[in-house]
């Protein structure tokens, strides 16, 4: 197989998922797995699905992909404009629960048409949550009047019924303070809350806070607060990211191209296949370290079994935060 290819290890997958299900259960909220087209569609409808009916993407293309998966709930982040998202999105709908989420009256008006072009409107019903501004001058509208605004107009248009609040910690930068790593998502949910508590105000069946992250340690995990919880599958628990004696749920697969000497060798993996170089490692063959990269390659140094690379040998490389790899 050509390489660099990701290898996916059902045992592992279904070990982590199956800990995110009942720390799940221990809040008694549901979680939506974060997904895209890398993930293939049999590990998501024999490991994931099983375990959890709610599934997340930012995409339409990604939105089809989990509705072939069987995914009957999709949580769908970003934003539909265009006139072939939305007739894409229009057959998603029909068969599938969708849940967007809207900043602006316009994504408002446009998903209320996509409903109303479908061939049976009267069956398809768009559950819509408003994204809250965490101060980011990124998506989100503001918390208060503006979000009570938004919702209440949002709420007359037929075909769409506005459900709750959503706020995003992947861009919030709530993982980043190793010394206070629940202090971000404790504000943001906060933050929703305020929103929602204005929505509230006149829509009064709004109850629901979505919350979307990147660190399985976020406070937002344990929120009695948080209603609904979006994180990747392939999270690693409780500190776990790149303990040897851990299987991981996803590896790099690359190979040797060069070996210019006994101390160390290239691989045809470089930065832009690996994303964040620091949070790559080499699983195997053991003792290898990665001492650089350019763009399309990376160079390793060798000991231990890793000395007797020869070129076309594979190296599987670990990933101590494949959430961030997979990222939607």
């Amino acid at each position: 197989m050509i390489t660099p290819y990701l290898l996916f290890s059902k045992s592992a997958l279904a070990d982590n998922v199956r800990r995110f299900h009942e720390r799940s259960l221990a809040m008694s909220r549901h979680w939506a797995a974060a997904l895209t087209d890398l993930v293939p569609a049999d590990l998501m409808f024999d490991v994931v699905k099983p375990v959890t009916e709610f599934a997340s993407c930012r995409t339409i293309a990604y939105a089809e992909h989990l509705a072939a998966a069987g995914f009957p709930k999709i949580i769908l982040t970003g934003r539909m404009i265009d006139a072939e998202s939305l007739q894409r999105l229009r057959v998603v709908a029909e068969r599938t629960q969708i849940t967007a989420v809207i900043d602006h009256f316009r994504h408002a008006e446009l998903l209320s048409q996509c409903v109303q072009a479908c061939t049976n409107p009267a069956s398809v019903m768009i559950r819509v949550v408003i994204e809250v501004d965490l101060g980011q001058q990124s998506t989100g509208v503001c918390p208060g009047p503006d979000a009570a605004r938004l919702a209440s107009a949002a709420a007359r248009l037929p075909g769409l019924n506005v459900v709750g609040v959503f706020a995003s910690g992947n861009d919030s930068g709530d993982d980043v303070n190793p010394n206070e790593p629940n202090a971000g998502s404790s504000t943001i949910v906060t933050i929703a809350e305020h929103a929602l508590r204005s929505i509230r105000e006149v829509l009064s069946e709004c109850s629901e806070i979505v919350v979307s992250v990147l660190s399985v340690d976020n406070a937002a995990w344990t929120d009695s607060r948080v209603t609904l919880l979006i994180a990747s599958p392939f999270m690693m628990i409780n500190n776990e990211a790149g303990d040897p004696a851990l299987s991981p749920s996803v590896l790099l697969i690359s190979s040797v191209i060069s070996r210019p000497t006994l101390e160390w060798c290239v691989i045809d993996a470089g930065s832009i296949a690996l994303d964040d170089a620091s949070d790559v490692y080499v699983h195997a063959p053991a003792g290898g370290i990665i001492l650089h990269s350019t763009d399309h390659t990376s160079t390793v140094q060798l000991s231990g079994e890793a000395i007797d690379l020869r070129i076309g040998d594979t190296v599987q490389l670990g990933l101590r935060r494949p959430e961030r790899f997979l990222r939607n």
